[in-house]
């Protein structure tokens, strides 16, 4: 919470006061401030914040259902922004270029890019009522696609990789974590359109989307392979979370670890192998594990949640997000643990996602400009 000099107006209630929310410093009074470990805040960033962190922290289950609770936030944040003067989602600052910071903008999760050891950091989106997620830079460089939850629909969209030429992919209300297939002509993605979580395939520019899974059990988070050939996904059809390959075309699934509690998204590396999160210790760790099962060997040891690790393309440096000094930031790491670097400070940073030459890495920055 931040106490102003000069008394303001409750933007809910009408009431006098001298308080604003911690995280967007809209004026609060005693009356609908909601107390979070890290201040005083408005109901929706506080709601946020808490699903936010059951998805980062949850179980995997948890984690494929609980960002459809966003939905309930979001609906909160356009009644918020009708009351603070009705700023439309198409003052849209990514679909012009790299995203300024607008101090009257409520500030929620958003897309960032810096350069792989961390300098140059800046933000691609920068929406008020939009929360983004899961970045994945198409194989040639020139398109970043993301999901994105704007208007109670959880989308995929795509801009440039400049930020510029924002557009939505799919209308679907629960579409989430895509994944372009190396030739980058298609995105396999998540999606309860149809009542329960499944990998579905669509083209690049958002036609023809199709199911690739059918199960009563949740599939999600899909990866493909380097050459194209498979696509790894989550699943607990088996009763417990585990990683499993299938065929393109939805054909061929086969189960490849025991470990229970699979959660995130997979990454092949450039050896065929697979680089996953397991919380079989007892606490979410990284893992690699052969294509076909063999030599699973677990990369991270520590206290804190590890995940969302993704393989560089050259095949020699993992990035992964990590609450391991309290807050989530994106770190990197050599392909068998060591050379620990962290990338980001001040504002939480997940989901890192390499571009194709490895130069640079786009995230989700929450809550702010980016951290140094």
């Amino acid at each position: 919470m931040t106490t102003s000099g000069t008394e303001l107006t409750c933007t809910r209630h009408g009431t006098p006061t001298r308080l604003t929310c911690a995280e967007c410093a809209t004026p609060i009074c005693t009356e609908c401030l909601v107390r979070t470990p890290v201040g005083m805040k408005c109901p929706e960033h506080a709601q946020a914040d808490q699903i936010i962190r059951t998805v980062r922290r949850g179980s995997p289950k948890t984690m494929l259902l609980a960002l459809v609770g966003v939905t309930a936030v979001v609906g909160g944040l356009v009644a918020l922004l009708a009351v603070l003067g009705g700023r439309e989602s198409g003052d849209t600052v990514g679909q012009g270029g790299p995203a300024v910071l607008n101090p009257d903008r409520i500030q929620t999760p958003q897309v960032a890019v810096m350069a792989a050891d961390g300098a140059d950091k800046q933000l691609l989106t920068n929406r008020p009522l939009a929360f983004d997620g899961s970045p994945a830079w198409s194989p040639d460089g020139s398109r970043i696609a993301f999901e994105s939850l704007l208007d109670g629909r959880r989308s995929i969209w795509v801009m440039q990789a400049d930020g510029q030429g924002l557009r939505r992919l799919t209308e679907g209300a629960g579409d989430s974590a895509p994944a372009w297939s190396p030739d980058g002509a298609r995105i396999a993605f998540m999606s309860d359109r149809d009542g329960n979580s499944e990998v579905y395939l669509m083209n690049a520019d958002g036609t023809s989307p199709r199911r690739l899974t059918d199960h009563p059990g949740q599939d999600g988070y899909p990866a493909w392979s380097r050459d194209g050939s498979r696509i790894a996904f989550i699943s607990d059809r088996a009763g417990l979370f585990h990683l499993w390959t299938m065929a393109p075309d939805g054909s061929g699934a086969t189960r490849v670890s025991d470990l229970p509690a699979v959660q995130e998204r997979p990454s092949y590396g450039r050896d065929g192998r697979i680089v996953f999160t397991s919380d079989r210790d007892g606490n979410p760790e990284i893992y690699v594990i052969g294509a076909d099962g063999s030599d699973p060997t677990r990369l991270t040891d520590n206290l804190a949640s590890d995940g969302e690790a993704t393989v560089s393309p050259d095949g020699s440096r993992i990035a992964f997000a990590s609450d391991r000094d309290g807050s989530a930031a994106v770190y990197t790491m050599a392909l068998d643990g060591t050379g620990l670097r962290k990338l980001t400070t001040g504002p939480r940073g997940y989901a890192p996602a390499w571009s194709p030459d490895g130069s640079r890495i786009v995230y989700i920055s929450d809550a702010g400009p980016p951290g140094g």
